[in-house]
């Protein structure tokens, strides 16, 4: 059971590209302590109902670390109500803890608590400074590396995961700038696209560069038998191997995932959060259980999402493995519905999975085929 708990819409930086800048605008929502045990309790009775092995809860905002203590708070409300139910949930049943965070609030007590409690960190991260300081600054235009720089070499030893994001402005030197965190000792590394709608030919060029590089590396790597994950290479190369669709194997809309904003309002995804009134997709409210999510209610335009193909996209060879038809968040901020396509988005996914196939053909000829998962 995952259960996505957006604490505070307040956030120390202002990167340029935040899918939340307009959701968030004010940055001003922070979570409730009624809110939080609505939404742990909710989580362990459906653990209860459906013998779940584990309940993971993730703390993401704006930056949660922003509300340290409120996260301790959940840590031992969740840890005390496992206690009371444990004759009820599965004796296998274990609990994770996960935070996304931009590291600049980062503390040697904090970095004790995460390790005391084997927190996931997932540490948004662009490469090396010149590259990072490009985008994700404060609200002066200082870049945020050097507050995060400390606290690097103490996050690789805990296996986090590191979340790039590539813009137009990032794109050249993208290859370098993963290599650089991978030589750091990331073993995971995320790179996202910022579908801005302001990606040019020139712009998909560039990236095509970059990405054959990406793939060559990728490959390299795995030929050598390193253990690493390069998101952006792999899972395209995954789904293909297994023959899965996206939508099953990344996408939370398809899964039975709480994600509560700041307000106690429901959703089918984080990038759907808002705790404004009536926002798009919204399901409910964590308080409100006469809601259609109490009810198991789901939307008829989240329905549709998960139940039918894009017409858009019949006859499209990729489109089970394409963020544009299989990714409800990609379409929803790109185009502010479930319903369509975004042409800049169509475009990269033809490219990386053109990309992808090549090196994945290449690797299975010289190796094992399990060498590609």
């Amino acid at each position: 059971m995952n259960v996505e708990l957006s604490i505070t819409e307040q956030c120390n930086l202002r990167c340029s590209y935040c899918y939340y800048r307009e959701t968030h605008g004010k940055r001003c929502a922070v979570m409730s302590d009624e809110v939080m045990e609505a939404a742990v309790r909710l989580a362990v009775k459906k653990s209860i109902e459906i013998q779940d092995t584990f309940l993971n809860i993730t703390f993401f905002g704006g930056e949660p670390l922003l509300r340290m203590d409120f996260i301790k708070k959940t840590v031992e409300f969740t840890k005390k109500l496992i206690v009371a139910n444990i004759s009820k949930l599965r004796k296998d049943y274990g609990i994770l803890f996960a935070v996304n965070t931009n590291g600049t609030l980062l503390t040697d007590d904090i970095i004790d608590y995460l390790k005391r409690e084997h927190f996931i960190v997932c540490l948004s991260l662009d490469g090396p400074e010149k590259k990072h300081n490009i985008s994700r600054v404060y609200s002066d235009g200082k870049g945020s590396f050097a507050a995060i720089k400390p606290f690097l070499p103490t996050l690789i030893e805990m296996n986090a995961e590191a979340l790039s994001v590539v813009t137009p402005r990032h794109v050249k030197g993208l290859a370098d700038s993963v290599k650089w965190l991978f030589k750091q000792g990331f073993k995971s590394v995320s790179v996202t696209q910022d579908f801005d709608g302001t990606w040019t030919g020139e712009d998909f060029d560039n990236l095509i560069v970059e990405y054959e590089k990406l793939a060559r590396f990728w490959y390299q790597s795995k030929k050598r038998g390193d253990d690493l994950y390069l998101s952006v290479i792999q899972d395209k190369i995954t789904m293909e191997a297994r023959k899965v669709r996206q939508r099953n194997l990344t996408c939370f809309i398809n899964s039975k995932a709480i994600v509560v904003a700041a307000n106690g309002n429901l959703f089918p995804c984080t990038r759907f959060i808002s705790s404004k009134k009536n926002a798009p997709y919204v399901l409910g409210n964590i308080l409100d259980k006469q809601s259609g999510f109490y009810k198991g209610v789901i939307p008829p335009k989240i329905s549709r999402f998960v139940n039918n193909d894009k017409k858009e996209c019949d006859g499209c060879a990729i489109r089970y493995r394409c963020v544009a038809h299989e990714c409800g968040c990609t379409s929803f901020y790109t185009t502010g519905t479930l319903e369509k396509i975004s042409p800049e988005v169509c475009t990269h996914e033809r490219i990386l999975c053109t990309i992808c196939d090549e090196y994945a053909v290449k690797l299975q000829r010289a190796t094992s085929p399990e060498r590609i998962l």
